[in-house]
């Protein structure tokens, strides 16, 4: 019979835990910030530019379909806009790659807008966005 009692409460006890996380509720699911529902379609313009150079070995973006593009060689300035349907989380790159120190200006617009812009003096760098 103790045995019966001790494992009714660890039921019940697994029970509740269970029903208390399927209730937890979050006051921002209700009402997200104005733009933020995903997925979206948005447009995204990678720009990459320098007052050093005019040209790269390399410059590497996340395409249309979330996979790598790599570019070989391209002038500089260099601007690639694309479509993309994109998720809360997804993930942006864009990379460069030089043969010596350069000053290069990396920056990344959705929908027109600067989200992310970072000047390097090296042979390489890279920058991040992440939708929130």
């Amino acid at each position: 019979m103790k045995t019966f009692k001790s494992l009714s409460v660890i039921l019940l006890t697994v029970f509740l835990a269970i029903f208390s996380l399927s209730c937890r509720h979050d006051s921002n699911d209700d009402n997200p910030p104005s733009g933020s529902t995903y997925p979206k379609q948005v447009s995204i313009t990678y720009k990459v530019t320098s007052a050093t150079t005019s040209s790269a070995s390399i410059i590497k973006y996340k395409n249309e379909t979330g996979g790598d593009t790599d570019v070989a060689n391209p002038s500089l300035p260099y601007s690639k806009t694309i479509n993309r349907t994109v998720n809360k989380g997804d993930v942006l790159t864009l990379a460069y790659g030089t043969n010596t120190n350069q000053t290069v200006k990396l920056e990344i617009l959705v929908n027109n807008a600067s989200v992310l812009s970072q000047e390097f003096t090296t042979t390489s760098g890279a920058i991040v966005y992440q939708f929130p």
